[in-house]
């Protein structure tokens, strides 16, 4: 089992305790604070980090070089990044990050293949090209976060996420998903067995001894991990959003048959002792 840094605490986000959220992003209101976090977190023997692609993410890794025997999980898209940068300086900082940020050619291209067939698959390469640093080194993982992956297995357009599953393969990295419902995600993938990149999917989701936010149900996410699907497993809000006694949190953990799980803290003295914790065998 990998054990990967998350990224909530940079970014404010805590689902158990707001307040503590707003105090931990204020912790790391730079990215260089950020950098030496991650680095400090990475010399405990962290496998790798998860960062997602907001400002500061992707300053992150556009600047910055780190250990090549880590890993690197990067997650997009941002959407409050978009909606900020409108509402602060208008659509045409939007127009401008855009052309800054991506290939001309292949947003031409791929602006006329969406016209011409109203395919919205034909997206996908589309916002790939604009979330992802060019620097990001091959064989890092790229995330579709939850909030896009959900809503679209929501509408029906699971199709639109295999194209991104492939569409990330073929940019030389390797896919992941984020989903509140890894059980429906897997409904998607029923065709797709004898796919080469199901080999390197890694479909992360909540899972806790406590089941919160585990959907649809602890006892259904336990079968399913049990089941041991083609692709990798990865857990995430393991400790409840900090609300679950962290050492009985650990135990439940390690007796699941999963292949990464991903935590964060704010305190580096944290990090190291439930990495300790989770390397202690049984």
């Amino acid at each position: 089992m990998k054990i990967i840094l998350g990224d909530n605490q940079f970014f404010g986000v805590n689902h158990f305790d707001l307040e503590k959220g707003v105090q931990t992003k204020l912790k790391f209101d730079t990215t260089k604070k950020i950098e030496i976090f991650i680095r400090n977190s990475l010399s405990v023997g962290m496998d790798g980090f998860m960062i997602n692609s907001n400002d500061k993410g992707y300053e992150l890794i556009t600047t910055t070089k780190f250990d090549s025997s880590k890993e690197i999980h990067y997650s997009i898209p941002y959407p409050h990044k978009y909606a900020s940068m409108v509402n602060e300086r208008g659509m045409m900082s939007l127009f401008g990050h855009i052309i800054k940020n991506t290939s001309f050619i292949k947003n031409l291209i791929g602006g006329i293949k969406l016209v011409a067939t109203q395919n919205l698959k034909s997206i996908t390469p589309l916002a790939l090209n604009l979330e992802v640093p060019k620097n990001l080194k091959k064989g890092s993982y790229i995330y579709m976060q939850n909030i896009i992956t959900d809503l679209l297995m929501g509408m029906g357009r699971g199709d639109i996420l295999i194209e991104y599953i492939k569409s990330v393969s073929k940019m030389g990295y390797k896919p992941g998903i984020i989903t509140l419902n890894p059980i429906m995600f897997d409904k998607l993938l029923k065709n797709e067995q004898d796919a080469n990149w199901l080999k390197d999917l890694v479909v992360c989701f909540n899972i806790n001894k406590e089941g919160f936010n585990v959907f649809p149900s602890l006892d259904a996410v336990e079968s399913f991990i049990e089941m041991r699907p083609k692709y990798k497993l990865m857990g995430m809000s393991v400790f409840s959003s900090g609300a679950a006694n962290i050492p009985s949190s650990i135990n439940y953990i390690k007796k699941l048959k999963l292949d990464y799980i991903v935590f964060g803290s704010s305190r580096l003295e944290n990090i190291k002792a439930n990495f300790d914790l989770f390397k202690i065998k049984e």
